[in-house]
């Protein structure tokens, strides 16, 4: 049961920040495009994709379902399960003129380059704490026979 709870607090976590997130990019389109207000669908449905993100997050990335996948497999799992994902709710909820090929090169393009960028931004905080955690070893080891 502590694993079930442990699931849901880490599912929760990742769906509040991938709302945020989803919430700072709409706002951003908002913007771009002169909008003045945001259909409450819309916003129900970045609900639901964080969520939804959230929880494959949890399963791609941890070992609660899938064991002994090297990482590169599993981003690539995230990348084609969410991106699919992603495209259906984008014509269920309308995100955008599905009948234009712009549009959906538009789509295609913001989802690999978001994709790439938070890829690159979790390679590197996790290099730098790599990094960081190996100079605590070596002082370690060169202070513990003093």
């Amino acid at each position: 049961m502590k694993k079930f709870f442990d699931v849901v607090i880490a599912v929760k976590e990742r769906a509040a920040l991938n709302y945020t997130a989803a919430m700072c990019f709409y706002i951003f389109f908002l913007w771009v495009f002169k909008q003045e207000a945001a259909p409450l669908p819309m916003l129900f449905s970045l609900l639901v994709v964080g969520v939804i993100a959230g929880l494959m997050q949890v399963v791609a990335f941890s070992d609660l379902l899938i064991k002994k996948l090297a990482y590169s497999w599993r981003m690539v799992l995230f990348f084609v399960v969410f991106g699919a994902i992603l495209t259906a709710f984008a014509v269920g909820f309308h995100w955008f003129p599905t009948d234009q090929a712009g549009a959906w090169v538009s789509f295609g393009v913001i989802f690999v380059l978001i994709f790439a960028a938070i890829a690159a931004g979790i390679e590197i905080y996790y290099r730098a704490s790599g990094r960081k955690w190996d100079d605590r070893l070596d002082w370690y080891r060169r202070h513990k026979d003093k």
